[in-house]
Order: C-alpha cells, then structure tokens, then sequence
C-alpha cells in the first residue's frame, strides 16, 4: 500500500493541506504542538476510522471549524488506485467513502492498512485487557474481514441480553418471565462468544509465534518475550460452548444484579511475560516500552503475511523514549517495508536517513514546509 496524497480541511491544526507523497521515509520535523502527530493520525483514521488518540471525533475538528474532511489517493500491491474520504459533519455525523461510495470503518480496514507506534503504546503493556482486547480486535480486523463481522455479531446479542438484564426489563416483567425472554440472546451469546474464543485463539497463535521470532536477543538475558491468550472463560477440549453455557448459567444472579452479562469473550486478555515473570507487574519501564514495540512490529508482520499487503508505518516520537541501539534495531527491521511516517521533535541522528524531510512550521492551517534540496 502506498499513499500518494493526503488532504485535509479543518482537521486538527489545518485549515488546509495538500501533501504529496513518494515511496520510503517521510520525516516530520518540528517543535512540539506544530502539527506533526496530527498528519500521523490522518493516516490512522484513513486506514481504521477512528482516531488512535482522540475519545471523540469532534476533538479531532479544527477550533472553530464545524467538521472535517480527510481525503487521501492511494495504491494497492496489485496496482489499484483508490480515493478514500472520512468526513465528519454538524451534528457528528462521520461520513466514509470509498471510491466515492459509502463505506464502513470495516471496509477501511479491509482496504488500508497502518500500523501506529507512539510512547502510548506502553499502555498496552501496563493498563487494563480492555486495551490488549482492541488491540486483537484491530489486527484481527485488518487481516479478516469475517472477523470484524464476527465481532459485531456478538457485541449486539450481548448488547440485547443485557437489555433483558436491565432492571426495568426485569421489574416490568418479573424474573422468571425475564428469563425466558432471555433465553434466546444467551443462547446466540454462547455460540457466537465460542466462535469468538477460538479466532482470538487462533489469532493470539500466530501473534506470539512472530512475538516470539522477533524477540529472540532483544531483551539480553531475560529471553523471548511471550504472549498468551488468557480467555474470559476458559475450557478444555475444541469447543468452549459448554464452558460459556456453564459460566453465563454460573453468573446469572450476578449479571441480573450489575445489568450486564459478566462472563464471556469480553472478558479476555493477552498476557505478556518476560523471563517467566508477568511483565505488567515486574517489568521495567524500558522492557515494558520495548515490549509494546515489538507487539506493533509483529502486528505489522502479521498483516504483511496473514492479510498480504503492507502497512503504512506512521512513528510519532519513538526515538524520544528508545535508546539508540533500540531505535537502530527498530528501523532495521522495518527498512524497506513501504512507506513510514516518522514524527520528531528534534532530528538527531534520523537526518541519516536518505529519503524526504518535511518541517512543519508552528503556524495553525500552513502546510510543512519540503526540505528537497536536502532529502532525509
């Protein structure tokens, strides 16, 4: 996949932006709060729909502005060229189209792939499964499309059981009548949420395999960095149906107490250790950090393989919190791997890099300025 041009019009800090793009590295290089994470997280939206940053659309929209529009040109591996355009209009109504015809976020992922690296990602590592549960649900979407269906499919039958959950369900009703209304959303929560169980299984699979490969020698004496699936609920033999039954069957006083259904696939994590020792709790910030940047490369790894294409690699201020030994291995690993968008406050040693430099200047709405003459 390469991008080719990038427009924005009231996104973020630009009022106006016309980019064009070419093959290899391009360096954003400026201060801090001129702009330079907002063209990265363009390029996120364009390839997932959301923000890898913002809580809410409108934090995206220019001070004053009423929407935004980011549109953008690209070519695939097999030489199609595709216009893209997320737009988000008065009311926060987000608009996607795809060759000018309307789109979902899932056809974005299905089409464009990028791969984020940033010191946020840390929170992979230290936060709760919540963040490693989007992060399978984000590589699992950009390598299977039935996958983000999947997905959806189980979110609204847990959506409409809890609905039976409710209090004022449950009041209007009665609890033995509440039950049965119940009964066929538990019913599709179970085969859908085993369904479910074994693609995340599946996925978290290859996922520690190329954690696995990528970490051999990385961490000096503390080994391969391992990775594995913990499930919401866990079963014995192929088929978690009976587990899921039995723990749903298990825990309905509790769900009909909180309102929601408590046991299930939403309830599943990615445990992470180093040297036998679970690194949320014993790693060192460093490990920790490095950690979170080999699950990224081996993200990107699995969508090259898995999904046949490669991603756009946007990098915003990794360099800031790697050490030069692991920001060397870092970029050796992904030279030559299309095209990446790197963001820096100071250029350093990245002005050995040969490719395109852009400064971009602290003026809200101006675009970067291209260093041609002087090529990264």
């Amino acid at each position: 996949m390469k991008l080719v041009h990038l427009s924005l019009t009231d996104f973020r800090s630009y009022g106006s932006l016309e980019l064009n793009l070419d093959d290899g590295h391009h360096l954003f290089l400026g201060p801090n709060g001129t702009g330079k994470t907002n063209i990265l997280e363009a390029i996120h939206l364009l390839g997932t729909g959301s923000s890898q940053r913002a809580q809410r659309d409108g934090e995206m929209v220019a001070h004053g502005a009423t929407g935004f529009r980011v549109g953008a040109r690209l070519h695939s591996e097999d030489g199609r060229s595709l216009r893209v355009e997320v737009a988000l209009g008065e009311g926060s109504r987000k608009r996607i189209l795809l060759d000018k015809d309307p789109a979902r976020a899932s056809d974005l992922l299905a089409n464009i792939k990028v791969v984020s690296f940033a010191p946020s990602d840390v929170r992979l590592v230290q936060d709760s499964a919540g963040n490693r549960r989007r992060f399978l649900d984000l590589l699992g979407g950009q390598i299977s499309a039935e996958y983000v269906q999947l997905l959806r499919e189980h979110q609204r039958a847990v959506k409409q059981r809890n609905e039976t959950l409710g209090r004022p369900f449950v009041h209007s009703r009665g609890r033995p009548e509440a039950r049965r209304a119940r009964e066929p959303w538990s019913d599709l929560v179970v085969e859908l949420g085993a369904r479910l169980f074994l693609r995340r299984a599946d996925l978290v699979e290859h996922l520690a395999a190329a954690v696995s490969k990528l970490t051999g020698g990385a961490f000096r004496d503390a080994g391969a960095l391992e990775a594995r699936y913990v499930p919401g609920v866990e079963w014995s033999g192929d088929d978690p149906r009976d587990a899921l039954r039995a723990a749903m069957d298990a825990t309905v006083d509790k769900d009909e107490a909180l309102g929601y259904t408590t046991a299930g696939p939403q309830k599943d994590d990615l445990l992470l250790k180093l040297g036998g020792r679970v690194l949320r709790h014993y790693g060192s910030l460093g490990q920790q950090q490095l950690s979170a940047m080999f699950l990224k490369l081996s993200q990107a790894d699995l969508v090259r393989t898995a999904a046949g294409a490669t991603p756009l690699l946007l990098v915003d201020e990794m360099f800031a919190v790697l050490d030069r030994r692991a920001a060397e291995e870092f970029l050796a690993r992904v030279e030559g791997e299309g095209q990446i968008f790197l963001a820096t406050a100071q250029e350093g040693w990245l002005g050995e890099l040969r490719d395109r430099r852009f400064h971009v200047h602290p003026v809200g709405g101006s675009n970067p300025g291209e260093d041609s003459g002087n090529a990264v």
